[in-house]
């Protein structure tokens, strides 16, 4: 028996003329899986031997998992697919590490030509400012070897939705830092005019912002090359993912990504059971909004696979498909099952704040959400506020109701299936670009109007208050995301909730996230030290207020996430190889940053089933719950079941609450 192929080979697979191809979609829905499987393609059917590079700029990243090699922050050869296949998990750190070193000396020089500060004052601040420049140094970097011609191909294995769109946006955003640079040269340039009367010449400063200038333009030209470029976006046919890929690929509309073609993963096409028929008949809905939504883009179908995708011959086996090759049905066998784990979740109603974090797609934000549910209704005497700081939010399709960057109740109408009947359940969509906006409009407000009072000192004054008005745009990258948790500690502060349940972003922007207390607090630090530079010169109260309470909110902010009487950490993750590795790395993280993790719930576990294509999927599930359960022994497991329809709308949130949480405290 034959598995039907693919009805047609998608074009980035076939069109030799694309250099870039990137995938991205929301999280867990197999986009690493989709890179590899395109890379591994195009290196075995290239009839001239193009070079292959496929690149991971998730900080969590997955390539190794994926191709069942040790891969790391190394050009690696992919054994077993000929001499053109490499790979290469790319440490964006290291690369603005040696930017920084490289270009110590210029911007050191170009700042202190530019503005009141001494050297040793903004050397500090520079070094944790560069904002974004470790993914724009990412994207620079392919840019590069594309250019020097080093491969044919790169293709792109990206971050989640949200910090996908950030990373492309970067360019832009660079342009802004040269800017504030430029700026900062253009004092220089005024005033050697001024005292020397002689045409001025472009020196290592100038040469240095033109040649930047030059690479962020060519990533930007590269960017939105319809002829050399895709953005390949990954859907799989649940709501959740459907509403999100349809905000990604208008967002690439807007930015000029190009995109033709969308690949539907994990189509159904099992019914050889009650829970696959159902799974099947759940699909039908999605898949008909994808085929409206995306009509004017191909679609390419890959059905749900009995096993996980992982290694050279699961690789190889979705390769096939997508290249039209019929794929001979895996025989189907049933295993002993392990013992089913009854355990539950007690939440602490004392807790503060609960988050919620895992790899994209474990199923973080139902669970979040089915967590505040189950507070809001076990303990009616406290309100609950469920807020998310992933720049993609789902909160609202997981609720099914329109929730935004506003305080919004869940329930309340006496209508049940709205949500907590007593009233006492919110949520929030934090909308952290425009509270960062906000931010930085008031202070160069203050600023502008403070430093117009002393023109008549001098055109350096005027020189150093617009590069002061600019100053924020040099800010660390992470300090808008900062914002969030900013707005919930005034919240706190003001008594509005008892308890914070965080639906987090996914693994590897969740780490940078919970690292970027000490980091911001570093960076105000050198920033008053700048103020203070001025004081006698102009009166900076109004601005300088504003910043200092950023810091006392990023401090409490460490000293809370540190605090096991205040803050829990809920581990999620599902019964997979590839989501067993990442659970390890969050874990050790967790542990390396001092912050509790007590719960860890293992969620879409299959139910028992005389269906052979289930019964596949679970014996492989069960195998890696047990490497759980050994792994993780100090830790509360729960197992969440996987249900055959999609999450959305209280009522299917009662059926999880139900399920994972207890409902008497022990």
């Amino acid at each position: 028996m034959l598995m039907l192929a693919s009805k047609h080979i998608p074009d980035f697979l076939k069109n030799e003329k694309f250099r870039l191809i990137l995938f991205g979609g929301k999280g867990g829905v197999g986009k690493t899986t989709m890179a590899a499987t395109t890379a591994l393609s195009l290196a075995e059917s290239s009839p001239n031997q193009r070079k292959i590079l496929i690149i991971s700029t998730d900080p969590a990243h997955s390539l190794s998992d994926s191709f069942g090699i040790e891969i790391g922050d190394r050009v690696t050869l992919i054994k077993g697919a000929g001499n053109n296949l490499f790979a290469h998990e790319l440490d964006a750190a290291r690369l603005l590490a040696g930017f920084k070193e490289e270009n110590h000396d210029v911007i050191r020089k170009l700042v202190e030509r530019g503005t009141y500060f001494d050297g040793e004052d903004i050397a500090d601040f520079f070094d944790l400012s560069l904002p974004g420049m470790d993914e724009i140094m990412a994207i620079m970097e392919m840019s590069r070897l594309l250019k020097e011609h080093a491969f044919d191909v790169i293709i792109v294995d990206t971050a989640p939705t949200g910090h996908t769109l950030r990373m492309l946006d970067l360019p832009r955003q660079m342009n802004k830092w040269i800017d504030v640079m430029d700026l900062m040269q253009h004092k220089h340039r005024y005033m050697f005019r001024k005292f020397t009367g002689k045409k001025y010449v472009k020196d290592e400063c100038d040469l240095f912002l033109d040649r930047l200038s030059s690479d962020v333009n060519r990533v930007l030209d590269l960017l939105t090359n319809r002829d050399e470029t895709r953005f390949v976006p990954v859907v799989i046919p649940e709501p959740m993912s459907v509403d999100e890929t349809k905000r990604l690929v208008r967002s690439l509309k807007k930015i000029h990504v190009p995109v033709k073609e969308v690949v539907v993963n994990r189509v159904a096409e099992n019914d050889g059971c009650r829970f696959c028929r159902s799974q099947k008949e759940d699909q039908k809905e999605p898949l008909m909004a994808i085929d409206q939504e995306f009509s004017a883009y191909g679609r390419v179908r890959v059905p749900l696979f009995a096993s996980e995708i992982r290694g050279m011959a699961g690789l190889k086996r979705t390769a096939d498909y997508l290249l039209c090759i019929p794929l001979p049905s895996a025989p189907f066998t049933t295993l002993p099952a392990v013992q089913e784990s009854r355990a539950c979740l007690s939440l602490d109603p004392n807790l503060e704040f609960i988050f919620f974090g895992g790899k994209g797609g474990v199923g973080k934000t139902s669970l979040a959400s089915a967590a505040g549910l189950h507070l809001a209704q076990r303990y009616p005497d406290k309100k609950i506020l469920v807020f998310s700081t992933d720049p993609a939010h789902s909160l609202s399709d997981c609720f099914n109701i329109q929730i935004g960057d506003t305080l919004t109740p869940i329930g309340g109408s006496g209508n049940a299936d709205r949500g907590a009947e007593n009233g006492n359940l919110f949520a929030l969509e934090i909308d952290a670009d425009r509270l960062w906006a906000d931010f930085k409009d008031a202070f160069q407000k203050d600023i502008k109007e403070m430093f117009n009072k002393f023109l008549s000192r001098g055109a350096h004054i005027k020189f150093d208050g617009e590069v002061m008005t600019q100053l924020l745009e040099l800010a660390p990258p992470g300090l808008d995301e900062m914002m969030s948790l900013d707005k919930i500690m005034d919240l706190k502060k003001a008594g509005a909730f008892d308890i914070f349940v965080l639906d987090t972003s996914p693994t590897g922007h969740l780490l940078r996230f919970l690292e970027l207390p000490q980091l911001v607090r570093q960076w105000l630090k050198a920033f008053f030290t700048l103020l203070i530079k001025y004081k006698g010169t102009v009166r900076l109260t109004g601005a300088a207020e504003k910043a200092l309470s950023l810091s006392r909110n990023v401090r409490m902010i460490q000293e809370t996430l540190a605090d096991p009487q205040k803050t829990d950490f809920v581990a999620v993750t599902i019964p997979e190889h590839m989501g067993f590795m990442e659970l390890e790395r969050l874990m050790n993280a967790l542990q390396d940053a001092n912050l509790p993790c007590h719960h860890i719930i293992v969620n879409m576990v299959l139910p028992r089933t005389d269906c052979g294509f289930c019964s596949h999927k679970r014996t492989a599930q069960q195998d890696c719950l047990k490497k759980i359960h050994s792994r993780f022994h100090s830790q509360t497991l729960v197992q969440a079941p996987r249900l055959p329809h999609s999450l959305n709308g209280t009522a299917h949130l009662k059926i999880i609450s139900e399920t994972v949480f207890c409902r008497k405290q022990v």
